[in-house]
């Protein structure tokens, strides 16, 4: 009769309300409806909470924090992805190069040349570089999307460029290049298919 009583009582009362940062953990263990994109982002963000939470640091960037998409270039090394960051979804080109090209020293150290040039470059009319990271087999450098493709296919695409287009286009690529050499950088590979348009 008493646990009758009890259980009466418990019926009766008002469900507790939970705030909104409970209620929204509460749906998102519960959800069993989640698309495979969403546990993935779940996974990522609760790897990198996770990592601040123990060393106060960002954890180690992942391939699965992005989205490879379709190749956009091949290279004597490796190749560039488009690829989308799964969290902000932002576009970016993923720089991958083969560790296996990579048995000679100076490869190694045309590759880690790039690295520290890009990483010090800081100009509106040279590439980013965002991040970098390793994978077994591959080496990742995470760059800003040029999406016009290279200036090589840009011309052949036109047969001949108009002179206040080609002005422009010159004048970007010599502001680019007097950045390199105040930071005593010289480019020495200057070619169409080395410039990149970004619209």
């Amino acid at each position: 009769m008493a646990s009758l009583l009890r259980r009466q009582k418990s019926a009766n009362q008002t469900p507790q309300k939970l705030n909104p940062i409970e209620e929204r953990v509460e749906t998102q263990v519960t959800d069993l409806e989640l698309t495979p994109t969403t546990r993935l982002n779940n996974k990522i963000i609760k790897r990198i909470k996770a990592s601040f939470d123990s060393s106060g640091r960002p954890p180690k960037t992942l391939v699965e924090n992005y989205k490879i998409g379709k190749v956009m270039g091949k290279g004597a090394f490796g190749k560039v992805n488009l690829a989308i960051h799964r969290l902000s979804g932002k576009f970016v080109a993923l720089k991958s190069i083969n560790k296996q090209f990579m048995t000679e020293e100076s490869s190694k150290r045309k590759v880690m040349q790039e690295y520290n040039i890009l990483r010090r470059a800081r100009h509106q009319n040279i590439v980013r570089l965002y991040e970098s990271f390793e994978t077994p087999q591959h080496i990742v450098f995470v760059m800003e999307l040029c999406g016009g493709g290279d200036l090589l296919t840009y011309v052949r695409r036109r047969r001949k460029l108009k002179e206040d287009v080609a002005r422009h286009l010159f004048k970007q690529i010599v502001i680019g290049l007097k950045y390199c050499h105040s930071k005593n950088v010289l480019h020495q590979d200057i070619k169409l298919d080395n410039i990149l348009l970004t619209s």
